[in-house]
């Protein structure tokens, strides 16, 4: 921040008289930008609103306060910037100063802009994701066009998932009246007397997507990971296969199945989070349960659990629970907690069941309600029906001796009393005695990518809650049917939505023609992706069970790994010998981000780097299909200047793991697609830097031609490619030969190493490209490939080529920043976004 921009702060203010600090300059960051609201009782009561942003605190004064709800527009007047130390301040301002009144902290974390914030700035629209306790998601700063002297901006919440409604906003300022920093009230500051008052001790509130903090001291160092660390490193829970009976015999416990909410429970020091089983945080939906966690005797921890309501007769009811969240009854809710995965420090994966939960039951001994210890059972004939004839959903059944993943396996399985799952709504028949309201839902689930009509349900909904469902249905209102086979006709028109929201339903029976018999509603669901709703398949004890023997810990890491129905062989193997990663957690990976990838390489000419036993080990390139492959890999002969070659390539998620099966640790693409009839989509170019040059050069350079593409009307889209440079690529038409595309992409770089020969050079001579940056031009030519978003490179510390935005680039400070260890949902949801806006794309190149 340039010095005199603090001046007009300095000269509101006093120093000998007020606490605020002194306006000085700090140093300029380009990533974990701080931000931080204050909630100020000077003349008119408002939040200041701060965005780091050049060494200084960009302002705004927020009168009414942020609103989570789209709908609000908040006038944010812009003030003057502030110093970085003003982050710090907590206290009174005295009379006759300028902003005279208390000042209380009342969030502050990180923000990210969604593009360069001068420029947005300049536009009149800033977009910015937010990380803070009480504030969170994606937000945006719209300046008005007034004839007012001072700046007015309104600040609005973008769309998102923690978005509000109008009844849950409505409350949100009034509940969260104390400071993050202290616990104090306004009042409390006040009383503390003039100055800077505030000492960091911890909040004591949770706000809308906030974690709860803890009634005590901050936890030490030794305590364990952090936060953000343990949710990397436990991302999915364990789940439980469904069988046609219960086992039995001395080697497995039972539990009662409870019909609610799956959660893990993250603590760390001060805080807590509550994570759903799709990844959601639900802390805010859930604030006493998250307290009652945070006033357990533990400093760190990872708790499986299942949060549930309880009717009348003291059974779980599904529908009491939605019916809690959707009137913010969470005092209603209840946890019960059946499973440890860390404690102070200790991962627990790799102990056996019994020994994990004996060390939860001693960490709930003195646990009172809402928390409750899950008891289990011996195994005895007649368990499952006891269960039944109680009301309870059914059991899960674990092997005593096995250890923790987090992901679906046979030594948790479940047996219910009766048919239940969930399915996502495609569409509703109207009531016929009820105006905006719900006679029955048409549902669906997801059938190798296709989206399957799986019948009707028209029972199991109140007349209120007919009208409630009506009302988040309707705005998904589309013209044609989601559903691609033909749905018979009902008794009255149907009304299509969009498939985007999730319902439990229990049903008798499936019939022959794939349609559920005797359904009734249960409620909504909001804890799960939609295309992750399958038809759930009962398979046979004896198949689950068989060959099942008792293990030991050391068979913990060798036994059979699944992904999308393909076996891994041998997944304890080390394939990366310096950071420990084995094959099966690259399996893992790919499994991961398989969706993400797909569009990269459905329908492409790939090629393949294969590694014989680890990266240490032979790595070589492969292009041709063999034998072995699986059967969702392809083949492809291609003619070209009269010579004849076979090419491999995939068309789904199952081929991309097949392929990892074989030791595949990087995809490498055509920029060309089949359908196209082998005509070039995209134009690359690869910087490449010689020796001695820096990144921030090559950052240069991708921003050099950045700037020379939008001048021919193309955008262009930055990657890093994992190695040492950045690829830089521009979506086109594929409307030209590959000679035109590869005519021009030479000329371009070639122009450009003549305009700056100090800095580039567009010769592959290795000599030639000593202190310069060498523009890879020849990608853009037959059958040459290029590394695909979203790969593992072979190389130490398993980077990965990842497509980031142009602001994004800034903050990186070498191309294999984002490694394998890395990988959170955060990033995933940044690469999603800036894959679908380069997937959507369309432009002409004009040759």
């Amino acid at each position: 921040m340039a010095k005199g921009l603090l001046e007009k702060y300095n000269e509101k203010r006093d120093f000998r008289l007020t606490a605020e600090p002194r306006g000085k300059a700090g140093k300029r960051a380009n990533k974990d930008l701080r931000f931080v609201i204050q909630l100020h009782e000077a003349t008119r009561t408002h939040y200041d609103f701060r965005l780091e942003w050049h060494g200084g605190m960009k302002s705004w004064a927020v009168t009414k306060g942020p609103s989570y709800d789209p709908a609000d527009k908040r006038l944010a007047v812009r003030t003057e910037d502030h110093p970085m130390d003003y982050n710090e301040f907590e206290g009174v301002i005295p009379d006759k100063q300028y902003g005279a009144g208390p000042v209380m902290i009342w969030d502050e974390g990180t923000w990210m802009p969604e593009d360069d914030p001068d420029k947005m700035e300049k536009k009149g629209r800033i977009t910015f994701t937010i990380e803070g306790t009480r504030m969170k998601g994606t937000w945006h700063l719209v300046r008005m066009k007034t004839a007012e002297k001072r700046e007015n901006w309104l600040l609005i919440k973008g769309t998102d998932e923690f978005v509000l409604n109008k009844t849950k906003n409505a409350g949100f300022l009034k509940r969260e009246t104390t400071s993050l920093i202290s616990g104090r009230t306004m009042a409390e500051i006040r009383k503390a007397g003039l100055g800077k008052t505030g000492v960091r001790k911890g909040s004591k509130q949770a706000g809308p997507n906030a974690t709860a903090a803890k009634a005590k001291k901050p936890a030490p160092a030794k305590a364990g990971a952090s936060l953000t660390a343990l949710m990397k490193k436990f991302e999915t829970p364990e789940l439980a296969t469904l069988v046609d009976q219960q086992p039995s015999g001395d080697a497995w416990v039972h539990e009662i199945k409870y019909d609610g909410y799956r959660l893990m429970a993250f603590v760390a020091g001060e805080k807590v989070i509550l994570r759903t089983r799709g990844g959601k945080d639900w802390t805010h939906k859930l604030e006493p349960l998250a307290q009652a966690i945070g006033a357990l005797d533990i400093e760190s921890a990872v708790l499986d659990m299942e949060a549930c309501v309880l009717d009348q007769n003291g059974r779980t009811d599904f529908g009491a629970l939605q019916a809690a969240l959707s009137d913010e009854h969470a005092e209603r809710i209840e946890a019960w907690i059946f499973d440890l995965l860390y404690l102070n420090g200790e991962d627990l994966t790799k102990e056996t069941l019994i020994d994990r939960k004996s060390l939860l039951a001693k960490v709930l001994k003195k646990a009172k309600p809402p928390l409750h210890f899950s008891e289990h059972f011996e195994s005895a004939p007649d368990l499952l029906t006891k269960a039944c004839e109680i009301g309870a959903e059914g059991l899960v059944s674990k092997k005593k001796d096995s250890v923790y993943h987090g992901r679906r396996t046979n030594y948790w399985v479940k047996s219910k009393c009766g048919l239940e799952q969930e399915f996502v709504i495609g569409g509703f028949m109207p009531a016929k005695d009820f105006p905006k309201a719900i006679g029955a839902l048409l549902l669906g689930y997801y059938k190798s990518k296709k989206f399957t009509y799986a019948g009707k349900v028209g029972t199991g909904f109140s007349n209120k809650l007919a009208k409630e469902i009506y009302q988040k249905l309707i705005p998904l209102k589309m013209d044609k049917s989601p559903f691609p086979d033909k749905v018979a006709r009902g008794l009255r028109e149907y009304v299509f939505v969009k498939p985007e929201k999730l319902c439990e339903i229990s049903f008798m029976e499936w019939t022959p023609d794939g349609h559920i018999r005797h359904a009734s509603f249960k409620g909504l669901r909001e804890d799960k992706n939609p295309k992750a709703v399958v038809e759930e398949n009962t398979k046979p004890l004896k198949e689950v069970t068989k060959g099942m023997k008792p293990r030991t810990k050391s068979q913990a890491s060798a036994e059979k790994v699944s992904f999308n129905g393909v076996n891994i062989t041998h997944p304890e193997r080390i394939v990366y010998p310096n950071t420990k990663i084995t094959k099966g957690e690259v399996a893992e990976y790919y499994a991961k981000v398989a969706p993400l990838m797909l569009p990269f390489i459905e329908g492409r000419l790939i090629s393949l780097l294969r590694c014989t036993g680890s990266i240490g080990g032979q790595c070589f390139f492969q292009r041709n299909p063999m034998k072995g492959m699986g059967d969702a890999v392809h083949s492809k002969a291609i003619t070209h200047k009269g010579k004849k070659h076979e090419y491999l390539y995939v068309e789904d998620e199952v081929g991309i793991l097949q392929i990892v099966q074989m030791g595949t640790m990087e995809f490498h693409a055509w920029q060309s697609q089949l359908a196209d009839k082998g005509k070039p989509d995209k134009i690359i170019f690869d910087l490449d830097p010689g020796e001695g040059v820096p990144f921030e050069a090559v950052k240069l350079a991708a921003e050099d031609i950045r700037n020379r593409l939008k001048r021919i009307g193309l955008v262009s889209f930055p990657r890093l490619s994992g190695g040492k440079g950045i690829h830089i690529v521009a979506p086109i038409k594929p409307e030209h030969e590959w000679d035109d595309i590869k005519d021009f992409s030479r000329e371009f770089s070639e122009e450009m190493a003549s305009e700056v020969p100090g800095a580039y050079v567009a010769n592959m001579s290795k000599k030639k490209r000593t202190g310069k940056i060498f523009i890879d031009f020849f990608r853009n030519d037959f059958s040459s490939t290029a590394v695909v978003p979203f790969s593992l490179r072979a190389r130490e510390g398993a980077p990965i080529a990842w497509p980031i935005t142009w602001a994004e680039l800034r903050k990186f400070m070498k191309a294999s920043d984002i490694t394998l260890k890395k990988i959170d949902a955060k990033l995933l949801k940044n690469a999603q976004k800036v894959s679908q806006e380069f997937l959507k794309t369309s432009q002409r190149l004009k040759l």
